[in-house]
């Protein structure tokens, strides 16, 4: 019996190290969540507002892609995935409510700079964050229905003792 614990507590551990959620919330009452799993794929869940699940999307893995945030859009519940590529690149997807893949647009590479999270700004537009390893960052400010970069912020830092 003990050894049948211990097959399962290590088989629990190794699932949890697995497997790394996130979780976004949308004006719907669902909360979208997503597993980041070791081989670069992603698992989308959609859970509905008593946290019961509904359903997932497998995304990936994509060669020299990795997933990096979701993040979900208040005014339309539709959720934003980003993924980083080892150049440096970005790409922003767009998932409707239920976290079909509706479209995604490449954004760089862009010399020296990592992509690094999205946001949304009080407009409803896209928020993209980079930073240098110099830990500079700058958002783009970018169109959530054609994925077009409307304009970016100043770029700040680095400040001493503190980083990105």
């Amino acid at each position: 019996m003990l050894r049948l614990k211990s097959i399962l507590a290590a088989g629990i551990v190794a699932i949890g190290l697995t497997f790394q959620p996130g979780a976004a919330s949308a004006t719907d009452g669902y909360t979208r969540w997503i597993w980041y799993g070791t081989d670069g794929s992603v698992s989308l869940w959609l859970l509905d507002p008593s946290l019961n699940y509904v359903g997932s999307h497998v995304y990936g893995p994509y060669g020299g892609w990795t997933p990096i945030a979701l993040e979900v859009a208040n005014s339309s519940n539709d959720a934003h995935a980003l993924w980083r590529n080892t150049d440096g690149a970005a790409t922003i997807w767009v998932l409707d409510p239920s976290l079909n893949f509706i479209r995604s647009s490449i954004f760089g590479p862009v010399s020296g700079w990592i992509p690094v999270g999205l946001g949304f700004d009080p407009n409803g537009n896209v928020r993209l964050y980079w930073r240098t390893p110099a830990n500079q960052v700058t958002a783009w400010v970018i169109n959530p229905s054609t994925l077009a970069v409307i304009s970016s912020s100043p770029t700040y830092g680095p400040y001493l003792g503190y980083g990105f």
